[in-house]
């Protein structure tokens, strides 16, 4: 075994097992590379069985069927099973969620041993999938009934909530390749980026309630391939700019390593994403995706309050642990600064914050004591609103001195700029800032967060009937 070899994961002795996997289609065009990747888990030796559970909500289920049958023709290819809406309605991703969970976790109990993987749409399998999938094996013994995945490639935060570190990555790269010679051979800064992303976790990320060092230091562009030069490293940066726009981080994109340890390094965490293995079927018959509802409408982040029942509420074992997929953002992506959704962001997060601050600031907190605690946690919910709509603010406004900086040295060289800044500035408007907090302030007077805490029991046991 060579050195390189020592520093990867490596894959697990381990017995056959079945497979089964959960996805929402919005587009066909969005999944298709995704189930192309599935396809490719066919050859793995240990899987005795895979299939593949499509929910058709955005796309007409009879598309989606052609799709899975074009791509899952081979004899020993997955079976895909699709399912679709009523009378071709969009479901709320909450309630889709729950629905497809559902399907899968049924199916999991014909199957033994099964496990489950429930992915987005817009993810992308690596290579390293087919080792760190042997592992969950070893979860299982040890008692672990929910993993929490990572990405790879595009942060799953709303393209918005990195600009900031990605305006300051463009000053910087520029005014450094501006210094050296245009036909020189580009530095490789590599090191120097790891060792930013070792300190700060949350380094492509404006708003991280972690640490805030990370917004004022820059992440350095490295050679795209050998030979490049500085003129090449510059042309690429000022072609690219635009994907700030779309979330997709091709200045500072996300990399997570795999721990070469996942059993040892994996720690307890409710902070869910598009990347989740099931290791016990009751996490998806038993829990729903709860939704806090706001007038109406339907606020983010119920992935994670399914995620806080399954742990408090049904005791069971969740682990964030790093096995990663690639988060593929480029399809069907419109630049645009979604109000609704910003505002849906704010409150899901603010829900989810408080929630973890109940259960963590004091283990004597059990769930049989949550419904009674509302009203703590309608107040810790109001102190994180107030708190995040303060980081927008100033992130806001650090955004427009970034903007000015650009204008003032680097348009005139570099004109192709322009069309992003403006786009950008108008993301970033006083106005838009004072529409965010209004519609926020205003919802939050007919939001009912006792309510929502103490209707929890009552929609659980509606889903488990």
């Amino acid at each position: 075994m060579n050195k390189t070899e020592e520093n990867k994961l490596q894959a697990l002795a381990c017995d056959s097992f079945s497979l089964i996997i959960g996805v929402i289609c919005g587009s066909t065009t969005q999944i298709k590379p995704l189930l192309n990747d599935i396809n490719t888990l066919r050859l793995l030796s240990y899987l005795q069985n895979i299939e593949v559970h499509i929910l058709a909500n955005g796309e007409k289920r009879s598309d989606v069927d052609d799709l899975a049958t074009l791509i899952f023709k081979h004899e020993n290819s997955p079976i895909a099973t699709t399912y679709g809406t009523e009378q071709t309605k969009v479901l709320s991703i909450g309630q889709a969620r729950s629905k497809i969970q559902k399907c899968v976790g049924k199916r999991m109990q014909e199957f033994d041993p099964c496990y489950a993987w429930i992915l987005d749409d817009d993810m992308r399998l690596p290579s390293e999938a087919r080792t760190y999938l042997t592992w969950l094996p070893a979860f299982k013994k040890n008692k672990i009934d929910v993993l929490i995945g990572n990405f790879n490639g595009g942060s799953p935060n709303p393209p918005a909530h990195g600009i900031r570190v990605q305006l300051i990555d463009l000053i910087h790269n520029l005014k450094w390749l501006n210094c050296l010679q245009d036909n020189q051979i580009l530095p490789n800064r590599e090191r120097e980026n790891e060792r930013f992303r070792l300190k700060y976790p949350d380094y492509y990320y404006d708003l991280s309630r972690k640490h805030d060092g990370h917004l004022g230091m820059p992440y350095w562009v490295t050679p795209e391939r050998e030979g490049e030069s500085v003129i090449e490293a510059k042309d690429r940066v000022i072609k690219n700019v635009s994907k700030i726009l779309t979330g997709e981080p091709f200045l500072r994109p996300l990399i997570v390593p795999i721990s070469k340890n996942p059993l040892l390094d994996s720690k307890p965490s409710c902070n869910r994403g598009g990347n989740t293995f099931i290791l016990n079927s009751d996490a998806l018959l038993k829990t729903p995706n709860a939704i806090l509802l706001t007038n109406g409408e339907e606020n983010r982040r119920s992935d994670m309050i399914w995620a806080i029942i399954n742990r408090y509420y049904h005791s069971l074992a969740i682990k964030s642990v790093s096995f990663p997929v690639y988060h593929h953002r480029f399809v069907n992506v419109k630049a645009k600064f979604n109000l609704h959704k910003t505002v849906s962001e704010i409150r899901g997060a603010a829900l989810y914050a408080a929630m973890t601050h109940y259960f963590e600031s004091n283990p004597l907190n059990k769930w049989h004591n949550l419904p009674s605690n509302g009203d703590l946690i309608s107040i810790v919910y109001a102190e994180y609103v107030e708190r995040r709509l303060l980081q927008y603010r100033e992130n806001f406004n650090v955004i427009t001195q970034q903007l000015k900086i650009i204008e003032s040295e680097y348009l005139s060289d570099h004109p192709s700029l322009n069309p992003a800044m403006k786009e950008i500035k108008t993301w970033v408007s006083e106005e838009n800032f004072n529409t965010i907090a209004s519609m926020v302030n205003n919802s939050d007077d007919n939001i009912d967060i006792e309510g929502f805490i103490e209707s929890l029991n009552n929609q659980i046991e509606a889903f488990c009937r």
